[in-house]
């Protein structure tokens, strides 16, 4: 699996893990999926980047791209509050994408959001506003539900 998307409905928020070698095709899949399906980008987040996990066939361009398509879907959207998305990165392999990602982005204007990222899942916790044992499930995943996987095979040429 390279991306995940779950929701638990009682915390009213998603989890979404990035794991493997992600590529464009699967993070497009994820954006086409929300843009038909807009209500999963009312909730607060929390990405997770999983150990061994990296996005090193995406260039940046290709993030920047993304990242417009992301303020599309935001942008006929009106929120009360801002919405968190608090991302967590346990991937060297995936820092150098990730600290790209969530750089220099005014996205409180662009996607309604404060995104934020963090070290630990306590901190995370704390920062999403959760009781202790809320925040537990964050890192095991306790009653998260699937919504959405994309996981697309890499191209492969012809066998000669």
């Amino acid at each position: 699996m390279s991306i995940v998307l779950r929701h638990n409905e009682q915390l009213e928020l998603n989890r979404i893990e990035y794991s493997n070698s992600v590529t464009l095709a699967e993070l497009t899949k994820l954006a086409e999926f929300q843009a038909a399906n807009p209500t999963w980008l009312t909730f607060d987040a929390l990405a997770i980047v999983t150990p061994g996990a990296d996005f090193a066939t995406i260039d940046k361009p290709a993030l920047d791209k993304l990242y417009a398509i992301y303020a599309d879907l935001f942008s006929p959207m009106h929120f009360l509050i801002l919405r968190r998305s608090a991302w967590i990165c346990l991937s060297g392999g995936a820092e150098e994408h990730v600290r790209y990602w969530l750089g220099d982005r005014d996205t409180r204007e662009t996607v309604s959001s404060d995104v934020r990222r963090f070290d630990t899942f306590a901190e995370a916790g704390d920062w999403l506003v959760l009781n202790q044992s809320a925040a537990s499930a964050l890192e095991s995943g306790a009653a998260f539900e699937e919504i959405f996987r994309a996981d697309i095979p890499p191209t492969r040429g012809f066998a000669r």
